[in-house]
């Protein structure tokens, strides 16, 4: 067993998405992990990752888990959470939070959230119940107002799959859905990422570009997560050569004077994997670009 992850690279480098030419593809790649959240933790860059069974790094194979990458290093400082999927991570008060849900291949009846300070001992608690006939998907925490907000992907008889629903906690440990209008019921919208800056919320999802097996991420934002706008330069991420139809999963963050993006890439029938992009400035001037 190795504690390395293991990239390779695309023939990418340097190309730019269509609708932001200061955001440009890196050219490096990886299968070892799917949905992923990088997080400065301690003025550290790290990623939290959903690792695959198959992935040499992971202590847990074939049973996928979650892991923790420095990004710098390539190195697993922590694994845990086996059976557990589709994770995200949030940075709060020198806490370590990753949510994520167990047995991800068709959804879940709770999302739990695992808390540490030391990135060996974690804590582990249900923090979002699934209703009657839903199943939980993806999920993204933002902090706003006062108060912590979770954008989570839901599946039941009741809208099309996928749909994206909003929860709040004012503990990270408590959490409550939001008695708010549907976001976008009529259409397939998936894989949130959330982000809240000087008072407005900016969400990244999934849209399928039906009538095609065509994948690409949208962003939208709201002052009050009920109205929403779409951006005019919609989509940020369009797949191009080799990553197929797929560009999916976006997570982000800002580290030392550059945005750094991370998204999935393939058929979405089971073949593809993670790929990265770096924007030139910060994470605010990043969202503002997509609504001049």
């Amino acid at each position: 067993m190795t504690d390395g992850v293991s990239y390779y690279p695309m023939n990418t480098a340097g190309l730019a998405f269509r609708t932001n030419p200061r955001l440009v593809r890196t050219g490096q790649a990886t299968k070892d992990y799917g949905e992923m959240t990088p997080v400065v933790y301690r003025n550290r860059l790290l990623l939290l990752a959903s690792a695959s069974g198959a992935a040499a790094a992971n202590p847990f194979r074939p049973s996928r888990c979650l892991w923790i990458e420095d990004v710098k290093s390539r190195q697993v400082v922590s694994a845990f959470a086996p059976v557990y999927g589709l994770g995200s991570a949030f940075v709060h008060d020198d806490t370590f939070h990753a949510f994520a849900i167990p047995n991800d291949s068709g959804g879940a009846q709770h999302i739990d959230r695992f808390s540490s300070t030391d990135l060996r001992h974690w804590e582990v608690a249900p923090a979002l119940h699934a209703e009657s006939g839903e199943e939980l998907f993806n999920e993204s925490v933002c902090e706003a107002r006062g108060r912590f907000i979770m954008a989570f992907e839901s599946r039941d008889k009741k809208t099309k799959p996928f749909t994206i629903y909003f929860a709040e906690s004012h503990d990270m440990r408590k959490w409550t859905r939001m008695s708010l209008p549907v976001f976008a019921p009529e259409r397939y919208t998936a894989c949130p990422t959330i982000r809240y800056i000087d008072g407005m919320y900016y969400m990244l999802y999934l849209e399928h570009k039906v009538p095609d097996w065509r994948f690409e991420t949208y962003i939208v934002r709201s002052r009050d997560l009920q109205s929403w706008e779409q951006s005019p330069r919609n989509p940020v991420l369009e797949p191009q050569g080799p990553e197929d139809i797929n560009a999916s999963d976006i997570d982000l963050v800002e580290f030392e004077g550059k945005v750094l993006v991370y998204y999935g890439y393939g058929d979405q029938r089971g073949e593809g994997g993670i790929a990265s992009a770096e924007y030139a400035g910060s994470l605010r001037s990043f969202f503002e670009h997509y609504f001049p």
